[in-house]
């Protein structure tokens, strides 16, 4: 970035100079330090763009963006209306002169008041959003150190700037499984920024330092709890929430509110994340539904029995030709790729 060709609102209106002055870290303090020190013609532009930053205060109820959008077209108007009338005035005296200057100095006080209540408002709801593509993993960490890996063709949304004093929350579509920063270990004295929810369509996971798996694909959210415990809170309010422990699975499905509660082996069902995937007497049709929905195939059975078919073992997930071989020489039928269309016969 070309600082030196920066203006007063050049600095305001920039995130990276916003950071500093707002919420700074070594980093940026040893960038902005060094660059004013190379740059000294540019210090009091600096200092009048910190002055501004740091003298705007905000609430934290602060207007929904429609109610700055419309405060703001209105001191637009004022001030368009103000000036249609002095250009209507061939002769006016001075203090109606000095009277319209207050209400011009007025009104642009207010414009610049709520572009900043506007920028703030902006920021502090900023997102991030982690994707993954068809047969990509990727492992993330958050600000709080919590450690996340997507599973293919999923996504996490996250606040940008975490706030101090509410809880970690994450939107999850796809499959991703969570370790969690367990931030205060006194279950007797836990606060609101202690907590930690995924949100997916159906269901809030809430967690406090535990690792476990949650997917969420074809109308259907699974939970699997690897170690720590869980609450779970459904959208539907029919649905009672429910405590979760080590061990224990639940398959749930929003449109018909059917809850399935069941002991599992979490190893085998989160094996995905080390690029293996174990079946326990595992039909072909789940394996099917596996490739369609992490590799982005559309399969297509020539027999319908051939998805009945019941397999053990395990499958490694590193080459997805690896993958297809194994199924058809174990299957002894054949699979015909065509685009990303795959095709199993006899």
């Amino acid at each position: 970035m070309n600082y030196k060709k920066f203006t007063v609102t050049d600095f305001i209106c920039d995130e990276y100079f916003q950071n500093w002055i707002i919420r700074s870290d070594e980093q940026t303090n040893d960038f902005w330090n060094n660059w004013m020190q190379s740059n000294p013609g540019k210090n009091d532009i600096i200092e009048q763009a910190r002055k501004v930053l740091l003298n705007i205060n905000f609430k934290e109820d602060l207007p929904a963006a429609e109610q700055v959008q419309r405060a703001l077209v209105k001191n637009l108007a004022e001030i368009g209306a103000i000036e249609e009338s002095e250009r209507q005035i061939t002769k006016v005296i001075p203090i109606n002169r000095f009277r319209n200057l207050r209400k011009v100095a007025a009104v642009f006080i207010g414009v610049i008041l709520i572009g900043a209540s506007l920028f703030y408002y902006n920021w502090r709801n900023a997102t991030l959003t982690v994707a993954t593509n068809y047969g990509e993993l990727k492992t993330l960490m958050l600000p709080d150190g919590t450690q996340i890996t997507l599973n293919a063709h999923s996504s996490i949304t996250y606040l940008k700037h975490w706030r101090n004093n509410q809880p970690r929350k994450v939107q999850l579509q796809g499959e991703a499984f969570f370790n969690v920063v367990h931030l205060n270990k006194k279950d007797n004295e836990i606060k609101d920024q202690d907590r930690f929810i995924v949100s997916t369509n159906d269901l809030k996971v809430e967690v406090l330092g535990t690792s476990f798996d949650v997917k969420n694909r074809r109308g259907k959210t699974d939970v699997i709890l690897k170690t720590g415990k869980v609450k779970i809170a459904f959208k539907n309010t029919k649905q009672a929430d429910i405590m979760m422990l080590p061990g224990e699975m639940i398959a749930y499905k929003a449109a018909t509110n059917q809850l399935k509660r069941s002991q599992i082996d979490p190893a085998a069902h989160t094996s995905w994340i080390d690029k293996k995937l174990v079946l326990e007497d595992a039909s072909v049709n789940t394996i099917i539904q596996y490739l369609e929905d992490n590799y982005g195939y559309k399969i297509i059975l020539k027999d319908t029995a051939i998805g009945n078919i019941r397999m053990e073992g395990t499958l490694l997930l590193d080459n997805v030709k690896d993958v297809l071989f194994v199924l058809s020489t174990s299957l002894h039928i054949k699979i015909v790729k065509e685009d990303s269309t795959l095709t199993f016969g006899r």
